[in-house]
């Protein structure tokens, strides 16, 4: 069974080229990750990912409907959508309607799935070919999009498996996309090494420090789309 066609719509709809996973830490605190996203957006971010392991549900939905207004208006003022999604929180996606990113050691993501509604997309962190392999045996519970981590050790997330390095990730994107599944390479990813991931089958990069710790957000996103585009041209 294939995704529902509004999900598919959405997902063929959405550009992953450079998908923004918020730190409040690097931010500068809870309060000035709206405006740092808004920034973001308007200079190219076209997917955003809300991750704050440190506050309870109601302050995380608080957080993240505020985060997904500021996304909103940043894109109406661009011309296009910028779907949202929340880090782990499957009730908080629900209540909030916004889309939904789990890891391997978070909720199992078939029970994420069916607890979901039909239009709102599942993310999964996927750290191995077993664990795709795993994913996608049931295509009625696949995710819509898979974050391939970590492809470089990173110091914003030390709870990963090895990293994968330009080649382990390429492998694990070509197989998502031969069944339909969108793919963003994150981990240690930054201006340094966006081309290298624009030469394989990934569809984006996911970055947090390139853009949250960036001292103007909008210049950061914009320069690193400018380097996937160079990269991507070169394939």
């Amino acid at each position: 069974m294939s995704p529902p066609a509004a999900r598919r719509r959405t997902a063929e709809a959405t550009d992953w080229r450079l998908y923004l996973v918020t730190d409040p830490h690097l931010g500068g605190g809870r309060n000035a990750v709206p405006g740092i996203v808004a920034e973001a957006v308007r200079g190219g971010v076209g997917v955003v990912q809300v991750r704050d392991k440190e506050c309870d549900d109601d302050e995380f939905a608080a957080h993240a409907a505020a985060i997904a207004a500021a996304a909103d208006r940043a894109a109406s003022e661009v011309g296009r959508r910028v779907p949202v999604f929340v880090n782990d929180r499957l009730e908080v996606a629900r209540e909030l309607g916004l889309h939904l990113h789990i890891g391997q050691r978070d909720e199992p993501w078939a029970r994420a799935r069916a607890a979901l509604p039909d239009e709102l997309m599942l993310g999964l962190s996927i750290e191995s070919d077993v664990q795709l392999v795993e994913a996608l045996a049931d295509p009625s519970v696949a995710p819509d999009v898979i974050g391939v981590s970590p492809v470089w050790s990173t110091a914003t997330k030390t709870d990963t498996a090895p990293a994968l390095g330009v080649q382990g990730a390429d492998r694990i994107a070509r197989v998502a996309a031969g069944a339909g599944v969108r793919s963003v390479g994150i981990g240690g990813v930054g201006p340094a090494n966006v081309v290298d991931l624009a030469t394989t089958a990934l569809d984006g990069v996911c970055v947090v420090s390139a853009i949250m710790a960036a001292p103007d957000p909008r210049a950061a996103a914009a320069d690193l789309l400018a380097r996937w585009a160079a990269g991507r041209g070169t394939r």
